[in-house]
C-alpha cells in the first residue's frame, strides 16, 4: 500500500483552489492538474508499506485540537504548482508530532523539513508570473490516513482511517 497522512480540505477551500486551477488554465498553463477530490495537505508520506494498522495507531494517538488554516499565494517547486499555507504553529506541531510518532513506530520518513502546501498541478509549463491567490480559511478538524491507488489510469485516494481533532 502507498500511504500518507493528510488534512482533508473543506468544500469551500476545495472550490477556491479549483477556481485557481481554472485561472491557471486560462492563463495558458499546461499541466497535469490535481482533480478537486484529490486536493489535500500532506502531513507525512509513508510510501509503500503494508503497515496501515501501525500508521492508524499513530494517528489515533494524536490529541491535537482543531485549528484555523489559511491558504494564500501560489508557488512552484520545479514543475509542481502549489497553493501556499500561511505560517500556522498548530499545523507545524501536528505534522511534527505525527512524524515523530511514525518514526518511533519504525517508519522511515523523508529527512527534509515539513513545508505546508497543497499541490495544484504537476509537470507544469507556463510563461509569465503566477496569478494571485487570495486568502481562504478553513477549520482543520480531521486527519486522514490515505492510500494512493491507480484506477483506470487515474490517481485515486482511498480513506483507510479518519480521526477527528479535538474541538
Amino acid at each position: 500500500m502507498r500511504l500518507f497522512l493528510a488534512l482533508p480540505l473543506s468544500a469551500e477551500l476545495r472550490a477556491h483552489l479549483t477556481d485557481a486551477q481554472a485561472r491557471l488554465r486560462a492563463q495558458g498553463v499546461r499541466a497535469n492538474f490535481s482533480r478537486p477530490e484529490n486536493l489535500h495537505l500532506t502531513l507525512a508520506f509513508l510510501g509503500e508499506t503494508p503497515r496501515a494498522r501501525d500508521a492508524a495507531r499513530v494517528m489515533a494517538a494524536c490529541r491535537d485540537a482543531a485549528f484555523p488554516l489559511t491558504v494564500a499565494g501560489l508557488g512552484r517547486f520545479g514543475g509542481v504548482l502549489w497553493a501556499g499555507v500561511r505560517p500556522c504553529p498548530p499545523l507545524e506541531a501536528l505534522a511534527e508530532g505525527l512524524q515523530a510518532g511514525l518514526r518511533a513506530a519504525g517508519f522511515s520518513l523523508e529527512a527534509r523539513p515539513f513545508r505546508a502546501h497543497i499541490t495544484l498541478a504537476r509537470q507544469a509549463r507556463l510563461d509569465g508570473p503566477l496569478p494571485e491567490l487570495p486568502p481562504a480559511e478553513m477549520l482543520a478538524d480531521r486527519l486522514l490516513l490515505l492510500e494512493s491507488l491507480r484506477r483506470d489510469g487515474r490517481l485515486v485516494y482511498r480513506t483507510v482511517q479518519e480521526k477527528r481533532l479535538r474541538a
